[in-house]
C-alpha cells in the first residue's frame, strides 16, 4: 500500500469518526448549547438575550452541518489523493522508462 493510500485511509477514518461522534451525540451537543446559552442569559440578567439566541441558533445550525461537511471533506480528500497517486504513478513510469533507456545504451 502506497503512502498516499495510507494517508487517504487515515483521513477517511478520522473524518468518519468525527461524523459519527457528532451524529451519535447531536442531542447532547444541542442540549449543551441550550444550557450554556441559558446560563449566560441568566448570569447577564437577560441583557444579551437576543444575541445569545442568535449564537445558539448558529451553533445548532453548525452541528447539523458538521456531518454534511465531514462527508464533503472526505470526498474532496479522496479525489486529491487519487489525483496525487495517479501523478506519482505517471512519474514513476517515466523514470522507469528513462532508466530502461539508460540501461539499454
Amino acid at each position: 500500500m502506497s503512502f498516499i493510500d495510507k494517508a487517504k485511509e487515515a483521513l477517511g477514518d478520522t473524518v468518519d469518526k468525527v461524523k459519527d461522534v457528532v451524529s451519535e451525540n447531536a442531542d447532547k451537543i444541542e442540549a449543551t448549547i441550550d444550557k450554556a446559552g441559558d446560563f449566560i442569559d441568566e448570569k447577564t440578567g437577560g441583557k444579551f438575550g437576543e444575541t445569545i439566541d442568535k449564537v445558539q441558533d448558529a451553533a445548532h445550525t453548525a452541528v447539523g452541518k458538521v456531518a454534511d461537511a465531514a462527508g464533503d471533506v472526505k470526498d474532496a480528500a479522496t479525489d486529491v489523493a487519487d489525483k496525487a497517486k495517479g501523478a506519482a504513478e505517471d512519474v514513476a513510469a517515466k523514470v522507469e522508462g528513462a532508466a530502461d533507456k539508460v540501461d539499454g545504451q
